[in-house]
């Protein structure tokens, strides 16, 4: 699925003005820590990203993919990177929430809930990510952005009020406070075991994206999915600051030039992939529908209320961000 992506990564890798360094041997040799599987159009990004860089130097600079949290756990992979055990992560922000409100804002329900207002949330958050990061001996490389999402029951929802008193499965402080706004009673539920919380009656209803409801075959306990987008939430790929610093700025280049390359294949991958699941879940007998004019509106009002909540929590230049992306987003 991702081949197209990755050969036309490779070829403009490869075509590079003055990038490619013949007979230089390994500059680099780096691991890399994911927390995701093959099968993942998120690992499928990172994957072409790493053989853009080999290209575009010509196997200068090799990356070896530790992906599936097999050497580093999702949530350790920032402490990997900053102390080096890793040159390169891909780190989940919202595993930093509790450090710092902007890792959260991208979580508040209708405020980018599509890829073009994702893409300006993610520009105006940028400067403030690199500075970020920057204190911490990591670069900011690129943004990858979870598939938008909605809301798995037995029953269609097109409206609210379909919602209330539902045991709704959540998996975050976000979604969480989204569901209380929704009437419906929250729960925090792993993956592994959203199947069997739903054989048991702890929940009847979830949050959540169509892959993962591909993941848990859904379908085997429910009967619809209704896409609201909501949010595209980001991972953000990262290379510890003093590796790259090692590099010559011909090799600097080239990773920075793969990097923005990546993000837009990402991007078309992420909203690709997507719709071919909505596909799958129809396949497998679940009823796809898409919000109401009448739901979107409830579920903006809740998103305003997430927002005020959050301009409570956040500091002044934090707000200067939000801001600043509702400002380009009118």
């Amino acid at each position: 699925m991702f081949n197209s992506l990755k050969t036309a990564a490779l070829a403009l890798g490869v075509a590079a003005a003055g990038l490619a360094l013949p007979g230089q041997g390994h500059a680099a040799d780096w691991k890399m820590a994911t927390g995701y599987p093959d099968s993942s159009y998120l690992t499928e990004t990172v994957k072409g990203f790493i053989a853009d860089i080999s290209a575009s130097t010509d196997g200068g600079i090799s990356v070896t993919l530790h992906n599936n949290q097999s050497l580093v756990k999702l949530q350790d992979i920032p402490n990997a990177v900053r102390r080096n055990q890793v040159a390169l992560g891909q780190v989940y922000t919202a595993n930093l929430g509790n450090q710092n409100a902007m890792f959260t804002l991208d979580a508040i329900p209708f405020l980018a809930p599509d890829s073009e207002s994702a893409m300006k949330l993610w520009e105006a958050q940028k400067p403030y990510f690199e500075e970020w990061f920057a204190r911490q001996n990591m670069r900011v490389l690129f943004p990858a952005f979870f598939p938008p999402q909605g809301f798995y029951t037995d029953a269609q929802v097109a409206t609210k009020a379909d919602l209330e008193g539902l045991s709704l499965r959540i998996y975050s402080d976000s979604t969480q406070r989204m569901a209380q706004l929704l009437g419906a009673k929250p729960l925090q539920v792993q993956f592994g075991e959203v199947p069997q919380a739903f054989a048991t009656g702890l929940v009847n209803a979830m949050f959540t994206s169509p892959q993962t409801g591909i993941d848990v075959q859904a379908w085997d306990f429910t009967s619809n999915y209704n896409m609201v987008g909501a949010m595209r939430t980001k991972l953000i790929v990262v290379v510890n600051e003093d590796e790259f610093q090692k590099l010559s700025d011909a090799e600097k280049q080239a990773v920075l030039e793969a990097a923005e390359r990546a993000r837009i294949a990402g991007m078309e991958l992420g909203n690709k992939v997507s719709e071919e699941q909505l596909a799958t879940l129809e396949e497998k007998g679940i009823t796809v529908t898409h919000a109401s004019d009448a739901f979107t509106t409830e579920l903006e009002e809740i998103g305003k209320v997430m927002v005020g909540e959050w301009r409570e929590k956040a500091d002044e230049k934090q707000r200067e961000v939000l801001d600043a992306y509702l400002a380009s987003r009118n």
